[in-house]
């Protein structure tokens, strides 16, 4: 049965050679046979793998650079085969494959719905130099739509009597690149070009200010729910010098005193919901990424926009909310004052 050994780092292996026996020249091999000959007898391959969490905007024409670049990289090979395939999921959990990037080109779109992850996969047979038998390169690119996924989970999860920072999702990787080889020098070159490809790719990123406000979210409830109460507790002592006067009646001095706890109490049970809202709205702000190969995504995506918007107006509006209280309470005091 063949086995597949992960690794995640690599080295240069081109100029390293392998004893076998003693030390005399005459049985040292190079490190590409040595391969070769493992792999031969164990049926074992090695797995190299690259992960990323940076957002992008993947279309259709990344796709076309992806296959030609590889292409163009394995021409320096003597080349038996390669074969390629396509596999695109959508949002309503249905997927298609394809055989060539001719066929995704044509009939994609046709489906009418948002794709959630798309996988290419090629797979090469490549005689190097030193061998004389066909090696395979299994090469797979998994690409995932954060904003599919992240929708998908808000809709799910909309009538649950909580919520979820849908920003710490932005943490998790949207793009694999793994390749199964024999020789790692191979390897490490196909990987190359990988990489170099996913850096053309468009990047989508959101402003550092929304960032940094985003990353204290979780003090917003403290922040409008302790400064309600400070206004409240200033206008409550502010008022003290004129309703609790010498020879104060007994019973406006109660009564005074019940209003105090009665405001204090509203101002932090207000505060605390106005705050709760606005660390919501700001959590649901996250970093678009996603997957553009026809006009279904487009109209997902500008979905998505417009929750995310609605987030910002949310988030600024509450805020604003709590500022007028304070002030409207400062107004009204200063009425009663007069």
């Amino acid at each position: 049965m063949t086995e597949i050994v992960e690794i995640e780092g690599y080295v240069d292996d081109r100029e390293k050679v392998v004893v076998l026996g003693d030390e005399r020249a005459a049985n040292k091999i190079s490190f590409q046979l040595a391969q070769d000959f493992y792999n031969e007898i164990t049926g074992k391959s090695e797995r190299l793998k690259e992960l990323s969490n940076e957002s992008f905007i993947l279309k259709l024409s990344d796709i076309e650079q992806l296959y030609h670049r590889l292409k163009q990289s394995t021409e320096q090979y003597n080349i038996v085969s390669f074969h390629e395939s396509y596999i695109v999921s959508y949002v309503d959990d249905s997927s298609e494959r394809y055989s060539s990037f001719e066929r995704l080109q044509l009939h994609n779109g046709a489906k009418g719905a948002a794709v959630e992850e798309f996988i290419a996969s090629f797979n090469i047979l490549i005689v190097l130099p030193q061998t004389h038998r066909a090696q395979e390169y299994k090469i797979t690119v998994k690409l995932a739509s954060r904003v599919a996924r992240i929708e998908g989970m808000r809709n799910q999860m909309g009538s649950m009597p909580f919520d979820i920072p849908l920003c710490h999702l932005e943490g998790a990787n949207v793009a694999v690149f793994s390749i199964e080889y024999v020789d790692s020098t191979v390897a490490t070159a196909l990987m190359s070009v990988l990489k170099s490809w996913f850096n053309t790719v468009e990047k989508n990123s959101i402003s550092s200010s929304i960032k940094t406000i985003r990353k204290y979210s979780h003090l917003a409830p403290r922040l409008t729910k302790y400064g309600l109460l400070f206004t409240t507790c200033y206008l409550g002592w502010d008022l003290s010098s004129v309703l609790l006067a010498e020879n104060v009646d007994t019973r406006v001095a109660v009564l005074f005193v019940l209003g105090s706890f009665l405001s204090a109490y509203i101002s932090i049970n207000f505060g605390h919901f106005l705050g709760r809202k606005t660390e919501v709205a700001l959590d649901s702000i996250y970093e678009q990424s996603y997957i553009n190969f026809s006009g279904a995504d487009d109209n997902f995506i500008k979905n998505s926009s417009c929750r995310i918007r609605s987030s910002k107006i949310k988030a600024a509006l509450n805020m604003i909310v709590t500022i007028v209280v304070g002030v409207g309470c400062s107004l009204v005091a200063s009425w009663l004052y007069t």
